[in-house]
């Protein structure tokens, strides 16, 4: 989904990144969003999307997102790359 935001709107996320380093436009904007969310007995709705997924039947989520990998490293190969090798027999 692509959000396009007015110069406004840029520059008031572009304000609370700086406020909050480390934090993700995502994780400021949604918990804008919650402070907007209507309450019941001052208690806010959440009515976020990973809950509306999870709600839905046959629908399994991972458990941590984003997914945590271990560290890579590459292999050292001598001469040409796999991958270029496979190009090159492929053409």
């Amino acid at each position: 989904m692509e959000v396009t935001l007015t110069p406004q709107a840029e520059q008031l996320l572009r304000d609370a990144l700086a406020r909050r380093p480390g934090s993700s436009a995502a994780e400021i904007v949604e918990q804008a969003l919650a402070g907007q969310l209507p309450r019941v007995n001052g208690v806010a709705i959440n009515d976020s999307l990973r809950e509306r997924l999870e709600s839905l039947p046959g629908v399994k989520l991972p458990a941590h997102w984003p997914p945590r990998f271990k560290p890579v490293e590459s292999l050292q190969v001598e001469g040409e790359l796999p991958s270029q090798r496979l190009i090159r027999e492929r053409r």
